[in-house]
């Protein structure tokens, strides 16, 4: 009994470490390479080649590569230029995705069979031709000729991974305890597969990501790694998928800017236990904070209109007027910003021209309601697809490889408040996982209507 009481404490344990300058052994990105500048460099020096009369070409035995080499103009796909290239792309597809409006329409579902309409939504998607829209839809700067985006061989293949998901979904929903954690898991990370080729920018197919999961199990602790120089695969591809995020509500809308977080992805390695990521969810709020005895790190948050003249300016409204996230990490997400106190809330006045730049991590629950979260994990933004990844990651890997102490947690033979804080995550994750599912690979930002009656 007492093996099993230590694993339960460290299931609900608060622990978390976050390692800087653990860089990458193979960083994917060079941010600090102008891979534009020398693009436009090289264009130049294709231009002034193209004027060269004939006679003067002549002088180059191997024409235009001896005349780029006197020039001293390197060539930009040069495998050195490789990561600078990828952040290149990064880079561009950001601004594309900032410069143009939220190109994700909203969907708002009725409550008493909404998620009767995200199962239809889920397999509505599962389409090669709309896959292949999709992929266009979703990455601007994929081209908008006949022949871009991808091959309907790779959309089926998607395809498949998405039916696959689907499948593993409804059947963790509909088996026992026991065995969730694992199908849950499988799902997450077969809609991953197809999430990560339709959003990251410089992922064109399934075959050529990593096979590794992309973050390690310490069995020891319980707790999972990611990020640094742990190895790469489906997680960290995952998180890179997102450079961007869709801040939406009934009052504004806007997209945040991710390229900084996915940077410090490359160089922080990440420690984290269950307890901490349960912490981070906006529907744990309450549960959590009961059965733990220490409070949420989830904050309700309003986004409002200022009453400001001289330009259109948003007030991010943080708190619910008792209790607060610590100043230090409001003050490090909204750097640059006027943040105020003011009815027990933290009042951040950010104008809308600028909104892309706050360092922010927002979530929202299933109505859309946005959360604020005291991120553990700054400046590395994990957004909530990457959460509940990592939660089922743990909690299948206990089911694995401790099934004696799985079973005293779920079957209520240890710890009532571990049990029931465990059951709750579940309930949660299946009423919203496939919401989340059709906000990051569909053309849809799905919400639940509050007006219904339950």
């Amino acid at each position: 009994m007492k093996k099993a009481e230590s694993a339960i404490e460290k299931i609900l344990s608060d622990h978390f470490h976050v390692s800087p300058d653990r860089a990458q052994n193979q960083p994917i990105y060079d941010f600090g390479f102008d891979y534009a500048a020398l693009l436009g460099e090289r264009d130049a020096a294709n231009e002034d080649w193209r004027k060269l009369p004939a006679g003067d070409k002549a002088r180059y035995e191997r024409g235009l590569p001896d005349f780029l080499q006197e020039r001293g103009v390197e060539n930009p796909k040069d495998l050195q230029y490789s990561r600078a290239k990828n952040a290149h792309l990064v880079r561009q597809e950001v601004s594309a995705r900032i410069s143009e409006p939220p190109f994700l329409k909203a969907l708002p579902l009725g409550r008493i069979d909404y998620q009767s309409s995200l199962a239809e939504l889920a397999e509505s998607v599962e389409n090669v031709e709309q896959i292949k829209s999709l992929y266009r839809l979703r990455k601007i700067t994929s081209g908008s000729t006949k022949n871009a985006g991808i091959s309907s061989d790779e959309a089926v293949k998607l395809k498949n991974c998405f039916s696959q998901g689907r499948e593993l979904y409804f059947a963790g929903c509909g088996g026992s305890l026991m065995v969730k954690p694992l199908n849950h898991f499988y799902s997450a990370t077969a809609y991953s597969y197809g999430m990560i080729v339709l959003n990251n920018p410089i992922r064109y197919s399934k075959d050529n990501l990593p096979s590794s999961h992309g973050m390690i199990y310490l069995p020891d602790v319980i707790q999972c790694q990611f990020g640094g120089d742990s190895p790469s695969g489906t997680f960290s591809e995952l998180f890179c998928s997102f450079p961007t995020q869709l801040i939406r509500n009934n009052n504004i809308e806007f997209t945040q800017d991710c390229t900084s977080s996915i940077q410090a992805f490359q160089t922080h390695r990440i420690n984290v236990s269950i307890g901490t990521l349960l912490s981070m969810l906006p529907e744990m709020s309450n549960y959590y904070s009961l059965m733990t005895g220490r409070r949420s790190r989830a904050f309700p948050m309003e986004v409002v209109n200022a009453n400001n003249p001289r330009m259109l300016t948003w007030e991010f409204q943080i708190g619910d007027g008792t209790s607060l996230p610590t100043r230090d990490i409001v003050e490090r997400s909204f750097a640059g910003f006027e943040i105020n106190e003011r009815f027990g809330k933290y009042i951040v006045s950010v104008p809308a021209v600028r909104a892309s730049e706050i360092r922010a991590l927002i979530y929202s629950d299933i109505s859309g309601r946005l959360s604020f979260i005291e991120n553990p994990f700054f400046p590395v933004l994990l957004p909530e697809i990457c959460t509940h990844f990592l939660l089922n990651h743990i909690y299948s890997c206990i089911m694995r490889y401790r099934p004696d102490d799985w079973g005293n947690v779920i079957l209520n033979e240890v710890s009532t408040d571990t049990s029931l804080l465990t059951r709750h995550y579940f309930a949660n994750f299946e009423r919203k996982f496939l919401l989340l599912v059709l906000r990051c690979l569909s053309r849809y930002t799905p919400t639940v209507s509050l007006g219904d009656a339950v």
